[in-house]
C-alpha cells in the first residue's frame, strides 16, 4: 500500500499534466491584456480556486457516479489509462511548428481567440473570465475531471482521498502561480521551453496511463483464470 506522500505525488503529476497551466498562458495574456496587475492577480486567483473547486467536487462525487451508472473500478481504470496514454501520445507526436509561441505579440494572440473571449476594454471586469473559460474548460477540462475520478476510485481509503485532495490543492496553487507569472514566464521559458516541459510531462502521463491499464486488466485476468479452473 502506497504511503501518503507517494499517492500525493503521483496524483499531482497526473493532474498537473492534464490541467497543463503553461498551455493556458497565451490565452490568459491575450484576455487580460491592458488591465492592471491587480486585476490580473484577481483573475489568476479566481481561476486557481475554481479549478480546485471543480476537481474537489468530482473527488467527492466520483464514487456516487460510479455506483449510479454501475461502472466497475477496473473498467474506469482501463478507460482512464487509455485517455492518459492517448493525450500523452498526442503531445509527444505534436508538430512543434504548430505550437503557439507564448511570447507572441498581442495582435496575433487576440486573433486566435473568439470575439467574446477578448478583453478589449481595460475597464471591463476581467475577473468574469476567470471561471469560464479559464478554469472551465481550459484548466479543469474533461481530461482533468476524468483523471480525478480515476484516481479517487484507485485510492478509495480516507487517507488516500486526503492525499488526492492535497494534490488538487497543489494543482490549484500551481495554476495560480503560473498565471500570476504569465508575462515573465512567457519571456523566460519561451516556446522551446514550454514544448520541452510538455514533452517530459507527457512521458510521465503516458507511463501512468499504461500502469492504470495494467492495474485494470490484472483483476479481470485473475477472475478469468479462476473461472477456468
Amino acid at each position: 500500500m502506497l504511503p501518503f506522500h507517494e499517492i500525493a505525488i503521483l496524483s499531482f503529476t497526473a493532474l498537473i499534466t492534464m490541467v497543463n497551466p503553461l498551455a493556458v498562458i497565451p490565452q490568459f495574456i491575450a484576455m487580460t491584456d491592458g488591465v492592471s496587475r491587480r486585476v490580473r492577480g484577481k483573475v489568476a486567483l479566481t481561476a486557481g480556486v475554481s479549478t480546485m473547486a471543480v476537481l474537489a467536487v468530482f473527488l467527492l462525487a466520483g464514487n456516487y457516479l460510479f455506483k449510479f451508472f454501475g461502472i466497475t473500478v477496473p473498467a474506469f481504470q482501463i478507460m482512464g489509462g487509455i485517455i492518459f496514454f492517448v493525450n500523452a501520445l498526442r503531445t509527444l507526436m505534436e508538430d512543434e511548428r504548430r505550437i503557439r509561441n507564448v511570447s507572441r505579440p498581442r495582435e496575433s494572440a487576440e486573433d486566435d481567440l473568439d470575439p467574446h473571449l477578448r478583453v478589449a476594454d481595460p475597464e471591463v471586469d476581467a475577473a468574469s473570465i476567470a471561471v469560464v473559460p479559464l478554469a472551465v474548460p481550459m484548466l479543469a477540462g474533461p481530461g482533468a475531471i476524468t483523471s480525478t475520478m480515476v484516481l479517487v476510485n484507485l485510492y478509495p481509503r480516507a487517507y488516500q482521498k486526503l492525499a488526492l485532495l492535497a494534490a488538487i490543492i497543489a494543482v490549484g496553487i500551481t495554476c495560480y502561480l503560473v498565471l500570476l507569472a504569465a508575462h515573465p514566464l512567457s519571456r523566460f521559458i519561451g516556446d522551446r521551453g514550454r514544448v520541452v516541459f510538455s514533452k517530459v510531462m507527457a512521458l510521465l502521463l503516458g507511463a501512468i496511463g499504461v500502469q492504470f491499464v495494467i492495474n485494470g486488466i490484472r483483476p479481470l485476468m485473475i477472475e478469468m483464470i479462476r473461472a477456468g479452473q
